[in-house]
């Protein structure tokens, strides 16, 4: 009986993404051009969550929100959950962000580093970055 409420809690919780993070519908909209960031359609704050039902039956979600501002910074938010435990654990890394013509650079700034280009699409409220879909949740 645990283990199905569980699951039932789990399929509710996803329910609540309003649909935005399924499979691309709709046009594509601009992917951004050399030095536009604010014009590229990344400007915004995006998040994408992820719900697990183990085999033991716990329950976890890991959820990440990026906020790429106009102003060429970014930060991201991950934030992993065992609702079974009660325990959740978050980390924020700051880094900025250019506009290529099919690809994003991001730069981690310290104490993280590394520079990554992800392939990214913004089809109305939806960014697919590196082919994850994140929905829209503020402008």
């Amino acid at each position: 009986m645990r283990r199905r409420s569980l699951s039932l809690l789990l399929l509710l919780l996803a329910a609540c993404d309003g649909g935005r993070l399924g499979g691309p519908t709709g046009g594509t909209l601009a992917t951004g051009t050399t030095g536009t960031n604010a014009s590229s359609g990344l400007v915004g704050t995006w998040r994408r969550i992820l719900y697990f039902l183990a085999d033991d039956g716990s329950a976890s979600s890991s959820e990440t929100t990026w906020r790429f501002n106009a102003d060429g910074t970014a930060s991201r938010l991950s934030v992993t959950r065992n609702f079974t435990a009660g325990l959740a654990d978050a980390q924020t890394v700051d880094a900025k962000w250019q506009a290529l013509t099919q690809t994003v650079r991001i730069t981690y700034l310290p104490p993280s580093s590394g520079t990554f280009e992800f392939t990214y699409r913004v089809t109305r409220d939806t960014l697919y970055l590196a082919s994850q879909a994140y929905g829209r949740i503020a402008p």
